[in-house]
């Protein structure tokens, strides 16, 4: 998707509590921060940037990943200090369809910022980039997302066996698929 069409720059969202904003490089040190707690990885198919020079790099390439048209990652930032305390971010964007995914820092877990993130997040992909449908990918044991997503009003439409594989350990996991369209959205 070429953004440039849609944004005249990297679109900045300013919720009650956070700011979804742009990556930037002075992020690196709280990405590797939080990523740095099994607790928020455990779920996803990596570990994270495991040193300062891997965050930087991350940072680069999921920028690099918007001027592509692919990916669309926001820091989830704080808004009082600015500083970056997870990511959002809409993916795999063909035609009306896009993957959402995100991650927190566990010091800001069950506050409603990933709640007030991903209303925000869904509001973009479906008001201004005319999306249909916004699907999710969740681990089976990842009992928190799942609930997260039915707060939403996703629909669980599969479990797909070994689905995802871990780029570290590669350990294959079952996953669950959900999805939202927009008419369910904006009921």
């Amino acid at each position: 998707m070429d953004f440039t069409t849609i944004f005249t720059s990297f679109p900045v969202i300013e919720g009650q509590k956070l700011r979804l904003r742009q990556l930037r490089a002075e992020d690196a040190s709280a990405l590797l921060d939080y990523y740095s707690n099994e607790n928020v990885y455990r779920y996803l198919d990596w570990h994270g940037p495991e040193t300062l020079e891997e965050s930087y790099k991350v940072i680069e390439f999921w920028n690099k990943g918007y001027h592509d048209g692919w990916l669309i990652r926001f820091a989830i930032a704080d808004k009082e200090t600015d500083k970056i305390i997870g990511t959002i971010f809409l993916t795999e964007i063909e035609d009306v369809r896009a993957e959402i995914g995100y991650e927190l820092s566990e010091n800001y877990w069950r506050r409603g910022m990933m709640s007030e993130a991903l209303q925000e997040v869904l509001a973009l992909g479906f008001n201004q980039l005319g999306l249909v449908r916004i699907q999710a990918f969740v681990s089976d044991e990842n009992t928190g997302s799942k609930e997260m997503l039915k707060k939403f009003n996703f629909k669980e439409e599969g479990y797909l066996r070994q689905y995802e594989c871990h780029s570290v350990t590669n350990e294959c996991r079952d996953m669950w698929v959900y999805s939202l369209l927009r008419s369910e959205f904006q009921k």
